[in-house]
C-alpha cells in the first residue's frame, strides 16, 4: 500500500483530520486473519473506492501507545486476547475489529492506536 500511493491518496481524501484504519477479520484458530486498510470518512462514497459502514455495536476500547521497535501494538493484542478477553465477560462479535493509527511515527518510533474490538450485546 505504501509504494503504490494509496496512503497518500486517502490522506488527501481524508484532509486534516486524516486517521488511517485497520480492519482485521476472518480469524482462524490458529490466530491468523484478513486485514483490509481504510480511513474514517463521513462524506458520501468516492469514486473507485469502497465505502463499509459499521452498524450500531458495542465496543471495547484498548490503547496501544508507546516504541513502535518494541512491538507495542503487537504486545497490546497479545494482552487483550491472552489476558483479558479469557477472564472478562465479553463475547467478541463477529464484526471486524478496528485499530484506528491516531500517530503512528517511524522516524521517531512512536505509535497510538486504538484497538477496537466489537462484542455481543
Amino acid at each position: 500500500m505504501k509504494s503504490d500511493g494509496s496512503i497518500e491518496k486517502m490522506k488527501e481524501i481524508g484532509g486534516e483530520d486524516f486517521i488511517s484504519l485497520g480492519l482485521c477479520f476472518g480469524f482462524g484458530d490458529d490466530g491468523s486473519n484478513d486485514y483490509m486498510c481504510g480511513f474514517e470518512h463521513d462524506g458520501n462514497g468516492i469514486n473507485g473506492w469502497d465505502k463499509y459502514t459499521y452498524p450500531k455495536a458495542s465496543w471495547l476500547i484498548f490503547e496501544a501507545k508507546g516504541a513502535i521497535s518494541e512491538g507495542i501494538l503487537g504486545s497490546t493484542w497479545n494482552r487483550i486476547y491472552g489476558e483479558f478477553l479469557p477472564q472478562s465477560e465479553y463475547q467478541q462479535s463477529d464484526l471486524p475489529t478496528i485499530e484506528r493509527y491516531i500517530e503512528w511515527d517511524e522516524k521517531n518510533d512512536k505509535c497510538r492506536v486504538e484497538i477496537m474490538i466489537p462484542v455481543e450485546n
